[in-house]
């Protein structure tokens, strides 16, 4: 009986700790998070302790390798991590990004100038 009681705290620790990684880190990239904050639910129904343990690494090795690649940087709105090919913040819905209003490409928060065409004409901050 403690043996079980065990195994379903370790099993339900684990769900935890995927939910909480999948959900932000899939959110700070904006891919589909809800969708990957339940995915973690099926290792609840896989048989014995070993069964969830591969399941739980099974399901984190599929994330990481279908999760869109890049690096995370922080929103000048509200600070928190997101990718940095987004135009968008997923968390403050604020615009990270400048537009040039000379050649409508979209540029850099920090920048002054656009990159590709050099004109200083970039939307407000």
């Amino acid at each position: 009986m403690e043996r079980t009681v065990a195994f379903l705290l370790i099993r339900v620790a684990l769900v935890a700790g995927l939910v909480f990684y999948l959900y932000r880190d899939a959110r700070s990239r904006d891919y589909t998070p809800l969708m990957w904050a339940f995915m973690p639910v099926i290792i609840l129904f896989t048989p014995g302790l070993g069964g969830a343990i591969i399941a739980a690494l099974l399901l984190f090795v599929i994330y990481i390798l279908s999760r869109p690649k890049g690096e995370l940087a922080a929103c000048p709105h509200c600070k928190k991590k997101i990718h940095t090919i987004l135009a968008f913040c997923p968390f403050c819905r604020q615009s990270v990004k400048k537009e040039c209003l000379h050649c409508h490409d979209i540029v850099e928060w920090e920048a002054e100038r656009c990159p590709h065409c050099g004109s200083t004409n970039l939307t407000k901050s």
